[in-house]
C-alpha cells in the first residue's frame, strides 16, 4: 500500500494534459510516421519531472491544501514530508538522467522545467502565488515547454511550430483561470495573492474565454478542425459558467476539454486510450478503498 500511496501521490490523473499535449504535437508534426527511440525516453523524462513538481508542490502548499480542504497525503499522515522530498529528489534525477541520453535541446528544456517547477512552489519566488507568476507558469509549462520537446526531435522548423504553442498556451492559461478559483477561500486564509483572490469568478472567466477565442483563431490558422472544435465547445462550457458561475459549472467547464484533448490523443494513439482507462480505474479504486471517495469526477 506504501508503493501506492507514493504513486498516487504523484497525482497521476494530472499527467493527462501533459500526456496528451506531447501526442497531439507529435502526431501533428510526424505527419502521423512512426515513433523513435527518442519519443519513448523524452516522454517518460517528463512524467518523471513531471511527478516531481507534483511532489514539491504538495510540499509547500500543505496549509493551502489543509484549508482548502484538499485530501492530502501529507495532512492524512500517509507519506512524511522527508519521504515526499525523497520522492522528489529520485523523480528528477531519475528524469535528468534519461534526458542526459539525448541532445543538448531536450535536456535544456527538461533542466529549464524542473527549476520552473520550483520556483513555482518554493518560496521566496512561488509563482503560484502571485496574479500573474501562475498563469505564465502554467502556459509556459504546459503549453509552450511540453510541445517544445516534440518539436526539438524534428529537423525542419516551420510556422506550424509556433501555431500550435501558441493554441496549447492560449487553451492551457485559460484553463489555470477556472481551476484557482475554488481554491480562493484557502488563498485568501493563506494570504496569498492569486488572480482569484484579487478578482471575481466572472472577470476571470471572460479572460479564460477570449484566450479560448485567440486558440480557437490559432487552431482555424492550423486548419485543425478537432483543435478548432475542441476550442468552441470549451468556449460555449464557459460562457455558461459566465452565466452561472457555480463551482459545478466551473469545475466541469475546466475539466471537460482535457478529456476532449485527452479523446484527440487517444484517436491518433489508440493504446493511450487503453493507458487512461486502466489509470482512470486503478485511480477510482485506489481512491474508494483508501479514502472512501469518488476520485475523479469531471464535476
Amino acid at each position: 500500500m506504501k508503493i501506492l500511496d507514493f504513486f498516487f501521490a504523484a497525482r497521476p490523473m494530472l499527467f493527462l494534459p501533459v500526456w496528451s499535449i506531447y501526442l497531439i504535437s507529435y502526431h501533428l508534426l510526424s505527419s502521423g510516421d512512426s515513433v523513435g527511440r527518442s519519443f519513448y525516453v523524452i516522454l517518460v523524462s517528463l512524467t518523471l519531472m513531471t511527478a516531481g513538481i507534483y511532489f514539491i508542490n504538495q510540499i509547500f502548499d500543505f496549509e493551502t491544501d489543509l484549508k482548502n480542504g484538499k485530501l492530502g497525503f501529507l495532512q492524512k499522515g500517509l507519506i512524511r514530508r522527508s519521504e515526499m522530498m525523497a520522492a522528489y529528489l529520485s523523480a528528477t534525477v531519475l528524469s535528468w538522467i534519461l534526458i542526459f541520453l539525448q541532445s543538448f535541446i531536450p535536456t535544456a528544456i527538461i533542466i529549464g522545467s524542473t527549476f520552473l517547477g520550483l520556483i513555482y512552489s518554493v518560496p521566496p519566488v512561488k509563482l503560484k502565488d502571485r496574479p500573474l507568476g501562475g498563469l505564465l507558469a502554467n502556459g509556459l509549462g504546459y503549453g509552450v515547454l511540453v510541445p517544445l520537446l516534440v518539436i526539438c526531435q524534428f529537423e525542419i522548423k516551420s510556422y506550424y511550430q509556433l501555431l500550435l504553442i501558441a493554441y496549447f498556451f492560449c487553451a492551457i492559461s485559460a484553463g489555470f483561470l477556472l481551476t484557482i478559483i475554488p481554491d480562493r477561500y484557502g488563498d485568501q486564509m493563506a494570504v496569498k495573492k492569486t488572480l482569484a483572490v484579487r478578482y471575481p469568478d466572472r472577470l476571470l472567466i471572460l479572460q479564460g474565454v477570449l484566450l479560448l477565442i485567440m486558440s480557437a483563431a490559432f487552431a482555424a490558422m492550423m486548419k485543425n478542425s478537432y483543435l478548432l472544435g475542441i476550442s468552441v465547445i470549451a468556449t460555449t462550457l464557459y460562457l455558461m459558467a459566465l452565466i452561472v458561475p457555480k463551482k459545478e459549472i466551473i469545475l466541469f467547464a475546466c475539466k471537460f476539454p482535457i478529456f476532449l484533448l485527452t479523446l484527440l490523443a487517444a484517436f491518433y494513439y489508440p493504446i493511450y486510450l487503453i493507458l487512461v482507462v486502466a489509470l482512470l480505474i486503478l485511480t477510482r479504486v485506489y481512491y474508494h478503498m483508501r479514502f472512501g471517495i469518488t476520485y475523479p469526477r469531471l464535476g
